[in-house]
């Protein structure tokens, strides 16, 4: 019991399932330690993937049926989209699941690039079985667009289709830079001598950093802030340090990339420092820029006139984890909400949070 701790932790129902021959059926502990890292940071030992795991009072893990069956289309299918229509499904709704890549995940396909976190894919796989299991259908290769929405005939939209790497953060040149997303991805080949600026502090900066460095550039990460890379917490650190000081990858804090121009020789990077008082120049042949996530909300800025919400939450009927209620536009045809990086830059357990506080009561 001491050693499935975690495994309890993101299913409670493990023993029973495992006793019911329904092991198929079991969330897996994908190994996040995102539990243990929270304890040790001094918070709530919450499940990466399990967002009812701590908040028992308010969140349920067995989803109650709805009163009313509706249709729910969901535009997106990373961890936000997969939970919202895992949780709707259990409601009883008919799910539609609109995707404009060819296969489900979003962001946790970067994340398991990584082949210490490759297990992250099970967040995925376990909410497609279920999807599969509730009768969610799926359409891949479908960019949404609000014809595409509206021939759906929905009752209630949910626009989960994440953000893309803002990397426009420089006074000049950020049509020089490359997204850490690039890197992981192999969009971009890895340079010889490389600057990462991680104003975001969280996993990409290190898993891009560990990319390059294995590939044999030369790797500095550096960053505005007094400590490298404060999202990543002291599980998940050890290991990447282990593997990336072997590699000889520096880490510098405090100071600030300001500009990037291009001379005959390759790239020169201008470094400032948020204290004042410092202008240095450093060359490298790539600079690659970890600045989170800005939202592909168009299609959700687009829907918003056509709903009956106009796209607003009511925040007391979410808290109170009642029906959202509010109506602004009688003319509205459907409930409309954003989940996710959809809203803004955030972590995979607050997209599943998301999800399941907002649909396990629509």
């Amino acid at each position: 019991m001491v050693g499935m701790t975690r495994a309890h932790m993101t299913d409670p129902h493990i023993v029973r399932k495992i006793i019911e021959r329904r092991e198929d059926d079991i969330r897996p502990c994908v190994g996040a330690n995102y539990c243990l890292d929270r304890i040790y940071q001094g918070g709530a030992a919450y499940c990466i993937h399990n967002a009812a795991t701590g908040r028992e009072t308010t969140m349920p893990h067995d989803i109650a049926r709805a009163p009313t069956r509706r249709k729910v289309v969901i535009v997106g299918a990373g961890p936000a989209g997969l939970e919202a229509a895992r949780v709707a499904g259990e409601r009883g709704h008919e799910v539609v699941v609109l995707e404009a890549t060819n296969h489900p995940g979003g962001q946790i396909r970067l994340t398991a690039q990584n082949v210490r976190r490759k297990e992250m894919i099970g967040i995925i796989d376990w909410r497609m079985s279920q999807c599969e299991r509730l009768g969610v259908t799926f359409k891949f290769n479908t960019w949404a667009e609000p014809a595409t929405v509206q021939a759906e005939d929905p009752d209630v939209v949910i626009v989960a289709t994440g953000g893309m790497p803002r990397t426009d953060v420089l006074r000049e040149g950020n049509e020089l830079v490359v997204s850490t997303w690039d890197i992981i991805s192999g969009d971009v080949k890895p340079g010889l001598n490389v600057l990462i600026f991680d104003d975001a502090g969280d996993h990409a900066a290190l898993q891009a950093a560990e990319v390059i460095a294995q590939a044999g550039g030369k790797v500095e990460i550096m960053t505005p802030d007094r400590s490298f890379s404060p999202e990543v917490m002291s599980m998940n650190l050890v290991p990447y340090m282990r593997s990336l000081q072997k590699l000889d990858v520096k880490f510098t804090v405090t100071y600030r990339l300001a500009s990037v121009h291009r001379d005959d020789k390759g790239l020169v990077a201008i470094v400032g420092s948020d204290y004042g008082g410092i202008r240095n120049e450093q060359r490298h042949d790539q600079v690659v820029v970890n600045h989170g996530t800005i939202p592909m909300d168009d299609l959700y800025f687009e829907l918003k006139p056509m709903s009956s919400n106009l796209g607003a939450l009511d925040y007391d009927d979410l808290i109170g984890g009642t029906k959202q209620s509010r109506k602004s536009n009688p003319e509205g045809t459907f409930q409309l909400f954003r989940i996710g990086d959809a809203v803004s830059a955030r972590n995979t357990h607050a997209a599943i949070y998301d999800a399941l506080r907002l649909v396990k009561d629509l």
